[in-house]
């Protein structure tokens, strides 16, 4: 890579000539510490997804403790340089920022299409804040597009529908010529058959592994909720620990548009089940669906107080119509009295939030209810900071920036020579237009 050596050497040289070299060397050394930090939580959380399919030449005794250890000890030096040498962080972190820009915006990019590679893309221009991605399966596309446009409409945002074409490992993605074809005509027979289509934004992309293509979509398009098959979801720990945004887990039934004329919210505490009612509020909106709310009381008096308290709260904040809502009590097995209350409707879509749990994605009891529930069932996963991306640190700084009117000032003037170095370049092409012609 001489190009990245030759580059490396030159940004090394002018640092090392005008700044002074101290600084420098705690500046790297305080990398170095964010680095191995890094390598310590990497090594917690690569055991933790791949613990039964990753064959470890070498394991690390004690484990997690010396993991723990190797973190606290680098944070607790990097924090000792900051006491002391406070400078060398102001150097880190302007060089920490300046990769990440390089990594978001070059690097990035290029390891999709080296990952995941685009075969078909189409869209329009315009795009919305709010954006939903479903990814595609003819088996349950219908279906599954029908949740998404709801919404999709209720938060008045758009719909991406992303098409994976399996290509077999042992054949390189740089030799898949007509691979994408398959894909292509199934998003086109797709189209054909449903409402808006036009309005959409359609994806084809090639990968060795679905999962990778499907954070990388994410990502690149800033999605804040994710619909997807609930069997390709539920063991599938690389996905649910690195994707940014709230999932759905869809598992439907042949009966289910009827199933969601009614729709049974089972209520956990937590975030999922928050989420869970909005989803239900904005399916009832297109679907006229009618909501029953069942909360399996297992707390005490006063914490399932706070909890009901909870669901008004949530309830007034989205304007719900007035709903049923159900306790279920049980002094033996909660599973069974809930699973009981959900079998007085023959046809219904239940939703479940994921559980409040810690070591699992989903809770033990969220999977027994829908094993053995036998309905259509969607599955909450709120992601802490689905609405945390690029476009929503620019609108939050954007403001600030104009406040400092020195800033500010750079800015427009930076801008408006660009500008004007566009116009003058326009204006040079129609003059050479004029004279040829």
């Amino acid at each position: 890579p001489f190009v990245a050596t030759i580059i490396s050497g030159v940004i090394m040289l002018i640092l090392a000539l005008s700044m002074d070299l101290t600084a420098i060397a705690f500046a790297a050394s305080v990398m170095f510490l964010f680095l191995f930090t890094q390598v310590n939580l990497a090594s917690i959380t690569i055991r933790r997804l791949y613990a039964s399919t990753v064959d470890y030449g070498f394991k690390t005794p004690l484990f997690p403790l010396i993991p723990i250890l190797g973190i606290v000890t680098a944070a607790g030096l990097s924090i000792y340089l900051l006491v002391t040498h406070p400078e060398s962080w102001i150097i880190a972190i302007i060089w920490i920022v300046i990769g990440f820009v390089i990594y978001k915006f070059y690097t990035s990019k290029k390891e999709l299409e080296h990952n995941a590679p685009l075969v078909f893309t189409q869209g329009p221009k315009l795009r919305k804040k709010y954006r939903v991605l479903m990814v595609f399966d003819k088996r349950t596309a219908e279906k599954m597009y029908k949740m998404a446009k709801s919404i999709a409409k209720d938060k008045d945002g758009e719909i991406t529908i992303l098409d994976i074409v399996n290509v077999p490992r042992q054949t390189p993605l740089s030799l898949t010529h007509g691979f994408g074809d398959k894909g292509l005509k199934a998003i086109e027979d797709f189209k054909r058959e449903i409402t808006g289509s036009l309005r959409n934004r359609y994806l084809v992309r090639l990968a060795h592994d679905p999962t990778e293509a499907i954070l990388q979509t994410t990502e690149e398009q800033d999605i804040n909720i994710l619909l997807i098959d609930f069997d390709f979801l539920k063991n599938n720990r690389k996905l649910l620990s690195l994707t940014t945004c709230d999932i759905i887990g869809v598992r439907l039934r042949k009966t289910f548009d009827e199933d969601i004329k009614n729709i049974i919210v089972a209520y956990d505490k937590g975030r999922h089940s928050d989420l869970g009612l909005e989803i239900a509020n904005s399916l009832q909106k297109v679907e006229q669906s009618k909501i029953r709310i069942i909360r399996g009381v297992i707390e005490d008096s006063k914490k399932e107080t706070e909890i009901v308290n909870r669901i008004n709260e949530k309830m007034f904040e989205l304007e719900l119509p007035k709903i049923q809502f159900e306790k279920v009590y049980s002094n033996s097995n909660i599973i069974t009295e809930l699973l009981s209350n959900f079998k007085r409707e023959k046809n219904a879509l239940l939703i479940l939030g994921a559980g409040n749990q810690t070591d699992t994605a989903f809770s033990p009891k969220t999977l027994s209810i829908l094993d053995k529930s036998g309905k259509s069932a969607i599955i909450i996963r709120n992601h802490r900071f689905s609405e945390v991306h690029a476009r929503s640190f620019a609108n939050l700084l954007m403001p600030k920036i104009i406040r400092i009117k020195f800033i500010y000032q750079i800015y427009v003037n930076i801008m408006q020579k660009i500008y004007s170095m566009r116009a003058k370049s326009h204006r040079e092409r129609n003059d050479d237009d004029h004279f040829t012609q």
